[in-house]
């Protein structure tokens, strides 16, 4: 055992030679860092050219970097006056969150409002707004993210248009960001109360799972979008009693309670947030109720297909996370960020599934591509997973 010296010089020897081999421990992993960042570009570099250059290779390889503290590239002057923008969720990464804002503002735009449960100090160049978490308990989170969105939305005016998007995610395309509103004003629909279609995302979206519209990210006017969450909380007792399926479709993870994806879940079209809400969009913001039942008898199955691929024709608009350079933050989906699957992917995808803008559009320019999808339904067993 040492006999360390007890003198004050000795003690203030020993604090600040810790202090400075703590520094020195600090830049050193800094330089590591940094270098091991570089050695992985390099690499991806070079798999890139490898891949080109090698004629029996079967892969072509891309990938993309973007920056920290993005800057504008391109003199725009485009029209965001009636442009607001609701990020909303949990704060996991400050330093990130205050980026994007600090981004959308560079991009020209004026209103932006952080909805989030949690104490902190507000951003800058931004409303935060800070809400208690409902004592209500849903499915998942579904009621402080209702609560969120409507907390953004009445600091919004009427005829704003409205990019609601998460915090963990962050537009990078300026051009793309920049063109939203006048884009969004092209999408006109004549089944819609205010004449405007929604804009959605096609992460996790799909064709074949009734109302399973990806909540990431919605476009729409505030009044649109106020009607839609319209809803009061809904408690998990109460969506459970209508809930019989077998115990192995049925789990619970971090995420709440979580039904598996298939042919016959699909009868419960309002179990996950995401088809809540667009059950509501449809019930609230179309001239016409069309609103499904929460859950419809597996038999009417393919006659509800139907009527949701109506509504997608007719009231939606579906934009791919690639056209807007949509980065997430989050580090657990091992896929690109169009689409994601769990360990019960099946091994050979389902054609149609997903709603991707190729869908859409072959969904709204090709009349017979919505018959193509029913018909494509009728050879999966009601056990098939979706995804």
């Amino acid at each position: 055992m040492i006999n360390y010296s007890n003198r004050k010089l000795a003690v203030a020897f020993r604090k600040y030679a810790k202090a400075i081999l703590g520094l020195i421990v600090y830049e050193i992993r800094c330089l590591l860092n940094s270098s091991n960042e570089r050695f992985i570009y390099l690499f991806l570099q070079a798999l890139r050219v490898a891949s080109q250059k090698n004629t029996k290779s079967k892969l072509l390889t891309e990938f993309k970097i973007y920056p920290k503290y993005p800057k504008r590239l391109y003199p725009i002057n485009s029209d965001t006056s009636d442009l607001s923008i609701i990020i909303q969720g949990p704060i996991t990464d400050r330093e990130f969150v205050q980026a994007t804002i600090d981004w959308y503002t560079a991009c020209g735009v004026s209103r932006i409002i952080v909805s989030t449960s949690q104490n902190i100090k507000d951003f800058k160049r931004a409303t935060t707004v800070v809400y208690s978490t409902p004592n209500i308990i849903g499915l998942g989170n579904e009621n402080s993210h209702l609560l969120s969105i409507q907390k953004g939305l009445n600091l919004i005016n009427e005829n704003d248009i409205v990019i609601k998007t998460r915090t963990d995610m962050r537009i990078f395309n300026e051009l793309a960001f920049s063109a939203i509103p006048s884009i969004h004003k092209k999408y006109i629909s004549d089944t819609t109360k205010d004449g405007f279609r929604l804009g959605a995302i096609s992460n996790n979206s799909m064709l074949i799972k009734i109302n399973n519209i990806s909540d990431h990210l919605y476009i729409g006017y505030a009044s649109q979008l106020k009607r839609m969450f319209s809803l009061p909380f809904r408690e998990v007792n109460n969506v459970m009693s209508e809930i019989s399926v077998e115990p192995n479709l049925l789990y619970k993870d971090e995420r709440g309670l979580l039904l598996k994806s298939t042919k016959f879940t699909s009868s419960f079209t309002e179990f996950f947030g995401e088809q809540w809400f667009f059950n509501s969009y449809r019930r609230n913001c179309l001239i016409e109720d069309m609103s499904e039942k929460r859950v419809i008898d597996f038999l009417d199955y393919k006659l509800a297909l139907s009527r949701y691929l109506d509504v997608i024709r007719n009231s939606v608009y579906i934009i791919d996370p690639e056209e807007l350079d949509l980065y997430w933050l989050k580090g657990d989906i091992p896929t690109l960020p169009s689409f994601y699957h769990d360990a019960d992917q099946n091994s050979s995808p389902i054609p149609c599934m997903r709603l991707t803008r190729l869908n859409w559009l072959s969904l709204y320019y090709d009349e017979s591509y919505k018959d193509k999808i029913l018909n494509y339904t009728d050879s999966l067993s009601q056990y098939d997973l979706l995804f």
